[in-house]
Formats: structure tokens, sequence, C-alpha cells
């Protein structure tokens, strides 16, 4: 007899509102390479162009929350698995490819309408193939083309896909062995980010997969060893000074450090309920993914602005924030009348093919 699907965990409101502050740091990252806002002012530099580092904390953060939403109850078997990989797939895919396509048709509109495209041939058909069916992070591009902000869900996605297997060999792990995955974990990102001092950890198509591989795991394990008691809370605070000291020394993999121990420090050792009503930081922080994936329609009207005017530094913190809130806005609608929506009806639609079959065997019992 085959049991009832998986139920993820619900999200502790503390990590959700985290993602709002992670997604932010990038929207402010890719806000500031046209509009160069931290020349002006060189106090706000080891932030703004550091922003990137916001991707390593969502790798982070992912590890560590399906950790909590699967640690104790895996999903084993084919059934499982299937069952996991679904729902990952209602969750980030159908705003993904909507994103995309609808993408393309800006694109062809202003093809059409005779407006200048920067490297046209980067909206070809073997990128758009490429990224919509996630894979253009595994090492098959070497172009940024389309939404290339889905780097960030080609790796996820496979992320996703390999987790069963990770999962099972995080849980055979002998306790005694534990602490040296994200030591070891950690050992790759010091040695990833000083392979290019001029990169850091900020790499994409390529590399990325690796980047996101071995912060992915850090992730999972402190993620194990914060609910079996292994990583006291005294210990994190100290810790959790490598973040700004690592932005103002510009280290990547310090700055890494001091957000992996941040996380654990966000997450209450006793479950709170979750709130009747959610704050705007807890819906933002839902809303992040469809920030993240929207940020290139924020970007092409900026540009378009750009083009037009050349403001000063006053203009261009103001373009800033009139962009920052444009894509809080547009994530905002994307999570609430696409993401939501599509991940309920693709669920609701599985559930359905799964109840017929049932209901058919118990008619003839």
């Amino acid at each position: 007899m085959q049991g009832p699907p998986h139920q993820a965990a619900p999200r502790d409101a503390a990590l959700t509102r985290l993602r709002f502050f992670l997604i932010g740091w990038v929207i402010l990252y890719h806000l500031d390479l046209p509009l160069r806002v931290s020349l002006g002012l060189p106090a706000l530099a080891p932030v703004l162009q550091h922003g990137y580092l916001g991707v390593d904390g969502f790798f982070l953060l992912s590890g560590f929350a399906l950790w909590l939403g699967y640690g104790t109850r895996p999903p084993w078997g084919r059934a499982g698995i299937m069952d996991f990989l679904r729902r990952r797939f209602a969750k980030i895919w159908p705003l993904h490819a909507l994103a995309l396509v609808a993408l393309a048709l800006l694109v062809g509109l202003a093809m059409a309408a005779g407006l200048t495209i920067r490297e046209p041939d980067r909206f070809g058909l073997p990128e758009f193939l490429l990224q919509l069916f996630l894979v253009n992070a595994w090492e098959t591009t070497s172009r940024h083309a389309w939404n290339y902000p889905s780097w960030a869900l080609s790796v996820e996605w496979a992320g996703y896909l390999a987790f069963p297997l990770v999962l099972a060999a995080l849980i055979r792990l002998p306790r005694l062995l534990l602490p040296a995955v994200p030591l070891l974990g950690f050992a790759g990102i010091v040695a990833l980010g000083a392979r290019d001092p001029n990169v850091g950890l900020n790499y994409t198509l390529h590399l990325g997969l690796l980047r996101f591989a071995l912060e992915f795991a850090v992730g999972l394990a402190v993620g194990r060893l914060t609910t079996e008691g292994m990583l006291p809370r005294a210990l994190l605070w100290p810790v959790l000074l490598a973040l700004p000291l690592g932005l103002v020394l510009e280290w990547d993999a310090l700055t890494v450090l001091g957000l992996a121990a941040l996380i654990p420090l966000l997450r209450r050792p006793i479950p709170a309920p979750a709130p009747v009503r959610q704050d705007l930081l807890l819906r933002l922080g839902e809303a992040s993914f469809g920030v993240y994936l929207c940020w290139v329609f924020i970007e092409a009207g900026l540009v378009l602005v750009l083009r037009g005017i050349d403001p000063g530094l006053a203009g261009r913190a103001g373009l800033m924030l009139a962009g920052f809130l444009a894509s809080l806005v547009a994530g905002w609608l994307a999570w609430r009348f696409v993401e939501v929506p599509a991940n309920r009806w693709l669920l609701r639609r599985r559930s359905s093919r799964e109840a017929t079959p049932a209901r058919a065997v118990s008619g003839k019992a």
C-alpha cells in the first residue's frame, strides 16, 4: 500500500524574512552595475559591490531548509523521490517558463519596433532551449542570454535532482564525522574564491554548479548539526562577525562563513506557529523567487531610461530606489498571481489523478 504524499515542514518565518534581505541585496547589486551609485557613495561600496553574495546565502539556505523539511522524513523510494521532484518542479518551473516566454515576446516586439538590442545573438533558439529546460548552468554554455539570472535556478534544479542521494548519504554519516562536511565544504569555498581574486565567488555559468554544490552541502550539514544540538549558539555569534568583516576585507569566503552562521541563529529552537496575518517582510520573503526572475524586465526599463538621460549621483540614487521598489512590486505580483496559483493547480491536478484509481479500486471492493 502506498502512503500519502510527503508534506514538507512549514517554513520558519524568520528564515522566510531572511529571503527578502538576500534578494534585496542581489537586486541592489544588479542596480548598481549600470547606475554606479557605489562610486559616488564609497561607504556603501562594500555592500553594493558584493551583493552577488546574496545568491550564496540562498544556496546555503536552500540546503538548510531542505534538511529541516526532509531530514527526519526523507523521500525514500521511487514514489517518494518522484513526489519530491514534482513538488519542486511545480514550485519553480511555471513562473520560470512564463517569464522566459514573456521576455521572448518583449524582445520580439522591440525588434519589430526597430529598437537597438545589445548583442542580439544572445536571444537565439539554442540558448532559449537550454534555459527553458534549466540546464544552462551545467557547463553547457558560456553566454549570459535571455533571462540570465536563471543560472541560479538551473544549479538549484541540479541540486534537487541530486538531493535524495545526498540526503541519504548525510543521514547515514556517523555523528563523529558530521563536522567534517561543513569544514571541507568551506575549504572548497575558500579555494574557489581564491582561484581568481577579481572574481571572488561570483561564478555563474562556469563553475556556478560547483559554487552551489559546496554551499548546498554546507547548508545541509549545518541543518543536521543544528537540529541534533551539535552547533552551540554561543559558537555561532562570534562566527557571525565574519559577515561584515568579509565585506570590509573583500574576502567573499569569509562573508559566506558569516552567512552560514546567520541562518541557524535566526531559526528558533522551538518553531513558532505561523502568524495569522503575514507581515510585509514575510510576504516579500515568500515572493523572493518572483523578484529574482522578474529583475530582467526592470533592467530592460532601466536601460531605456539611461539611454535617454545621464543623471547625476542624486538621480542615479533615485533610479536605484525606484528600480528596487519596482522589482519588489513585480516580484510580488508574479508570486501572487502566477507562482502560487500555478503551484497549487499542478499539485491539485496530481492529487486528483492519484485519487481516481483509488476510488475505482474502492468501488470494486
